[in-house]
């Protein structure tokens, strides 16, 4: 197995050298992502800390209210051209009809410009309204302020998103990486540091969340502004009336795929974040403010998950609009593997010393506990089906996914509401937990039996057994016998992560490691060997 790539690469195989150069790019753009996604993982854990410090428990959940409903409205507002881009810039590349790049990145942009527009004069219009159901009265003033803070930002937002999507389609994982993961989140911990030093209040710490969009925004737009062009002129064949012609529909190709995916984008963000102002409303501001914590502290752990999505999602669009289904599962397969490897260990840390974690906040915070495990073993499941939302959008399926997430926020939304009043926020952990399962089991089966895309599941569950053993059996174990304090945590982290590297040290061939490595050694090998 340790030579398998090197050989087919090296040898007269179509389908050896095709998979040798789909890892290396897997490998390239993964690595760029991995470090960017870890980057911005730690930034999304130290503004957490920094705002719960700087805000308190209360005065945090009105943040983190705002916070999700700015995240859902930009969603909105940017109408699934994000995505779009990614999968039609991809597609039109992968065909040769790059002439019409020009006019599906101003078909993309405009409409996102109107709505966001809109969205943020909406939003700074209705804030007292916002605010009168979703935080506490006594919080009502703050609410107002943080939200006409944050709403001029929201179509700034929105484009940003857009921007970085061709970005991605045109094959720039770096541009999208430093402006998405570094410059954005990185800036913000900082930022709100310097606010909380100066004696800013709330009002200060949503200033400098909101201000590094503007700057991610420009950054953005020039690195896009640049791309087009030098893609655009490497046409490939003399214009056509056929080009013209092509040209007429790429508008109509891109919101009959973009629209669906706009609407099942804001279901998915909903489905992420509504949980936040229900809490509020149903418990209280500070509950939310644990929860928020909790979740945030979950999602921190998909960084993983990111970095492949950045990586493969190009690719696989491309791989889908020539119809190579067995390379793109190959490649789908491989980042499975991988995205369990790295990521599985996390969620079972979360699971298993979630007290001594969430005291890093403070006091307010450590009830949270059960809440934060009911999620990570929820995410242990999602992630053990790796990027099969990302398959499924690139395969063009976005009416699909509409549905999916629509059936999962209706259940996320029910459950919450019959699940909170008597379990608190353990209650709306189970909703999203189950409404989660749903949706990936659907896209999974759906990838799998309509896409024909296959996934190495065998090879999957073997790499989570043994993230299992080592994180989730041992901490277990120190737990019931030696309690969560510090120097228990030290012992687990040391035994857990030196046990798991010696066992995937063993297993590196089973597990695809050379595979993996063979191609990060290669990758600036055999640049102009033909797809």
């Amino acid at each position: 197995m340790t030579a398998a790539l090197p050989q087919a690469d090296q040898g007269t195989g179509g389908g050896g050298r095709r998979h040798g150069r789909d890892l290396r790019e897997f490998a390239r753009g993964g690595a760029i992502g991995l470090v960017s996604s870890v980057i911005a993982a730690a930034s999304g854990f130290l503004l957490t800390v920094v705002v719960a410090r700087t805000l308190g428990a209360a005065e945090a959940g009105v943040f983190f209210v705002v916070v999700a409903l700015f995240t859902i409205v930009a969603e909105i507002a940017e109408l699934g051209a994000d995505t779009g881009l990614v999968r039609t810039t991809a597609r039109l590349r992968a065909l040769g009809r790059v002439d019409e790049l020009r006019r599906l990145m101003a078909v993309a942009h405009l409409p996102v410009v109107v709505v966001g527009l809109l969205c943020s004069v909406g939003a700074f219009l209705a804030a007292p309204w916002i605010a009168d159901r979703f935080v506490d009265p006594a919080d009502a003033d703050t609410a107002v302020t943080l939200l006409r803070i944050a709403a001029p930002f929201l179509g700034l937002m929105a484009l940003t998103r857009v921007a970085l999507g061709g970005t991605r389609g045109l094959g720039s994982v770096t541009a999208y990486s430093l402006i998405n993961n570094v410059l954005l989140p990185g800036a913000r911990p900082l930022l709100v540091g310097l606010a909380f030093v100066l004696g800013l209040g709330a009002a200060g710490v949503m200033v400098a969340w909101t201000a590094p969009i503007a700057a991610s925004f420009v950054a953005a737009v020039l690195v896009l502004w640049r791309m087009v062009p030098r893609e655009a002129g490497h046409r490939l064949g003399d214009a056509t009336a056929e080009a013209g012609t092509r040209r007429g529909s790429t508008g109509r190709e891109f919101w009959a795929f973009s629209g669906p995916r706009g609407v099942a984008a804001a279901v998915e963000i909903a489905l992420v974040w509504a949980n936040v102002p229900l809490v509020a409303m149903l418990v209280s501001s500070e509950e939310a403010g644990v929860y928020a914590t909790a979740n945030r502290f979950v999602s921190t752990g998909t960084l993983v998950l990111q970095a492949a999505r950045i990586a493969i999602a190009p690719q696989v669009a491309a791989m889908l609009a020539r119809d190579e289904r067995d390379r793109a599962g190959h490649l789908n397969s491989l980042a499975t593997r991988w995205v369990v490897l790295a990521s599985w260990p996390i969620y079972l840390v979360l699971a298993s010393f979630g007290p001594f974690l969430l005291a890093l906040f403070g006091e307010g915070f450590t009830g949270g506990a059960v809440t934060l495990a009911v999620l990570a073993g929820a995410m242990l499941l999602a992630l053990g089906a790796g990027n099969v939302q990302t398959v499924l959008l690139m395969g063009g399926k976005s009416s699909w996914s509409l549905v999916n997430k629509s059936v999962a926020l209706a259940v996320n939304i029910g459950l919450t509401l019959l699940l909170v009043p008597p379990f608190g926020i353990a209650g709306a952990a189970a909703a999203w937990a189950v409404a989660m399962l749903i949706d990936t089991v659907a896209a999974a089966l759906q990838v799998r039996y309509l896409l024909g895309l296959r996934l190495d599941v065998r090879r999957v569950a073997v790499t989570g057994l043994w993230a299992l053993v080592w994180f989730g059996l041992t901490g277990v174990a120190l737990r019931t016998v030696l309690g969560t304090s510090a120097p228990v945590f030290v012992l687990y982290a040391v035994v857990a992560c030196a046990g798991y590297a010696a066992t995937l040290w063993r297993l590196r061939h089973s597990l695809g490691g050379a595979e993996f490595l063979g191609a990060v050694r290669n990758r600036g090998a055999r640049q102009g060997e033909s797809a």
